[in-house]
């Protein structure tokens, strides 16, 4: 395993901003290949114009609304990366800009608060605390003292937290094939990104720290990461300041490596579209694992969308806490395109997907489930409910409080702070 070149997250962010300033030439290219940027306020600016403001701000300090705007709308799409004719990643000089904002002393949008681990509240354990007992959890929020040695550790990051009917899915399939292995939750663990995203760098650096030992506790060969967002900073940023001495797999990568291992027994029988992450889609341009999985599930058609693969649709992702007024076209179109393929079932392996596209479901026919949840339901197994998805059907905040009443209690949720809370969450007049 290549060693860490750099002593700490902040220390990788100044090379990065060195390097930006060194290299860009503010031509534009990033700033016109953004899909938020061409229905923001400021789409009828110069692209140009643009990227010299937020150069400017790595460069001396200066401060504009279009720096600002443009940096915390980003949707993590991935849709700038090759275009930059510099061979710069115009999503870390997003990231470079936002970090020199936050160090000014500038207000983060109030939104992405709610995804910092260790900021009350938190918008993932909220999700969790209305879905599931903390008692029935079949995973650990953190490494026992001394562990048993795992051949493998799953981490399931802290988006999964609001979604805990894929986590008991996964456990399932796991036990099945009988491994060894461990299953590590997010919240007390955490990749560090929400943080990095708000410009927090020292609160990054101190979580991604601490899930990497964490990690290293079990002696694991192999972390599997059901998180497309975890994935691309356990493999791309993560090791560029912390020494990581076990390989990194996505959870479709470890699945086809195993498929002989999870003998499916029940025909789906159903036409299945895929939406392709875009950490993997754009990022490491990995369309095969998902799409052999697919394709060995008995009764299964898969049939596509018309945007799949590199050229997947974001689903609005971290832009729809910073700028929703933005972000909900993008997770409408993605919903049309489903609708447009003609498909039964549409397959998400990203749980932000999941709960950006929640919202929408109930107008449409098709299915929104998750890649592991379809693979234990080829095996036979327990269709785990999808409380998120019913909860935004139900548009009533009484019915909502009711049927989670005793997880609310028993996550220790604060009664009061929810009936406040859980109207923002699913836009309850």
């Amino acid at each position: 395993m290549a060693q860490p070149q750099h002593s700490s997250l902040e220390e990788l962010f100044e090379d990065k901003e060195k390097e930006i300033i060194d290299t860009c030439i503010q031509c534009g290219d990033c700033i016109s290949a953004c899909p938020i940027f061409s229905i923001s306020s400021i789409k009828d600016q110069d692209p140009a114009e643009v990227a010299e403001k937020m150069f400017a701000v790595l460069e001396d300090g200066t401060f504009s609304d279009e720096a600002y705007l443009k940096s915390f709308s980003c949707m993590l799409c991935g849709n700038c990366i090759d275009v930059c004719p510099q061979g710069l990643n115009p999503m870390i000089f997003n990231q470079a800009v936002r970090n020199q904002l936050v160090s000014q002393g500038k207000e983060i949008p109030e939104g992405l608060g709610l995804l910092s681990p260790d900021k009350d509240p938190f918008l993932p354990r909220v999700l969790s605390g209305i879905q599931m007992k903390p008692s029935d959890a079949r995973w650990l929020s953190e490494a026992p003292l001394n562990p048993e040695k795992k051949e493998v550790v799953f981490f399931m990051g802290c988006s999964t937290l609001a979604t805990p009917d894929k986590n008991f899915a996964l456990i399932d399939i796991l036990e099945r094939m009988g491994i060894e292995f461990a299953a590590l939750i997010g919240g007390k663990l955490c990749c560090g990104v929400c943080n990095m995203l708000a410009g927090q760098l020292k609160e990054a650096d101190s979580l991604s720290q601490n899930l990497v030992k964490n990690v290293k506790a079990f002696s694991p060969e192999k972390l599997v990461v059901t998180c497309p967002t975890c994935y691309d900073q356990l493999k791309n940023i993560i090791p560029q300041y912390i020494s990581i001495d076990f390989e990194v797999q996505f959870i479709s990568q470890f699945l086809y490596e195993n498929l002989d291992k999870l003998k499916f027994t029940t025909p789906i029988n159903k036409r299945v579209t895929l939406h392709d992450p875009c950490p993997l889609a754009r990022g490491f341009k990995d369309d095969f694992s998902l799409r052999k999985i697919i394709k060995a599930l008995p009764g299964v058609k898969l049939t596509e969308m018309e945007h799949n693969q590199e050229e997947s649709l974001c689903c609005g992702s971290v832009a729809g806490l910073t700028y929703p007024e933005y972000a909900g076209k993008f997770a409408q179109d993605l919903m049309e395109e489903g609708k447009a393929a003609n498909a039964d079932i549409m397959i998400n392996t990203c749980p932000f997907c999941h709960i950006s596209l929640c919202p929408l479901a109930d107008k449409y026919s098709f299915e929104l489930t998750d890649l592991v949840a379809l693979v234990n339901q080829a095996q036979g197994g327990y269709k785990y409910p999808d409380k998120l998805r019913e909860y935004w059907e139900y548009k009533d905040l009484e019915k909502i409080l009711e049927e989670s009443k005793e997880y609310i209690k028993e996550s220790n949720l604060n009664l009061e702070m929810m009936k406040k809370l859980l109207p923002l969450i699913f836009r309850l007049s």
